[in-house]
């Protein structure tokens, strides 16, 4: 293949990556905007489409379904760094801690507590949090060998997750005001005894 020719093959690669880039962005950014206007209900697919300039039907490639982007596009809103994977219960407590401190409940934990949820947005909150913290935790007790991994992860999980609601809402006193690395190195004590983390990923 010549120079030429495989300069093309490139440049015709790297617009589509670009093209698709941009028309994920300008999906997310409609989203943003009609569920803020008008709510998940109201707000369909067509519009998100028309809204952004695009074809809807890059929606399904793009996150999957309305509730999935629904997620991402609040997830999105808080404008926040965060891991793209996970590297263990210290870094997830950590992350999780911080955010809860700055922010109080996330919408992906507002959206699993909350009593007026739709089911397909409490799905798709469920889905991304097994996705995002369960998957890892199990993925490092097989690596290790241990046994009952996806049970111990979701335990471990559920605990963390009702840590950080704790916190954030003030549910104790010690909870509430203690400092933050003092915190996570509890956490992971704790829970790190069920995941085989205990003593293994001390905070930084």
């Amino acid at each position: 293949m010549s120079d030429a020719q495989t300069g093309s093959s490139t440049e015709v690669r790297t617009g589509r990556s670009r093209d698709a880039a941009a028309s994920r962005d300008a999906l997310l950014r409609a989203a943003q905007t009609l569920f803020g206007q008008q709510g998940f209900e109201s707000t369909t697919i067509r519009e998100i489409g028309e809204e952004a300039g695009v074809d809807a039907a890059l929606i399904a490639r793009y996150f999957g379904n309305k509730a999935d982007l629904y997620i991402a596009a609040v997830v999105a809103e808080e404008a926040e760094a965060v891991p793209l994977e996970y590297e263990g219960l210290a870094q997830m407590a950590d992350v999780m801690v911080t955010r809860s401190d700055r922010r109080g409940p996330g919408p992906i934990l507002q959206a699993i507590i909350r009593s007026d949820t739709s089911a397909d947005i409490l799905d798709a909150a469920l889905d991304r949090v097994a996705r995002r913290l369960v998957a890892p935790l199990v993925a490092n007790m097989r690596a290790q060998g241990i046994d009952r991994p996806q049970l111990r992860a979701e335990v471990a999980v559920s605990a963390l997750l009702g840590f950080s609601l704790g916190r954030s809402l003030g549910w104790f006193d010690e909870i509430r005001s203690a400092p933050r690395d003092e915190v996570v190195a509890l956490i992971v004590d704790a829970l790190g005894a069920i995941t085989g983390e205990a003593g293994r990923d001390a905070v930084q």
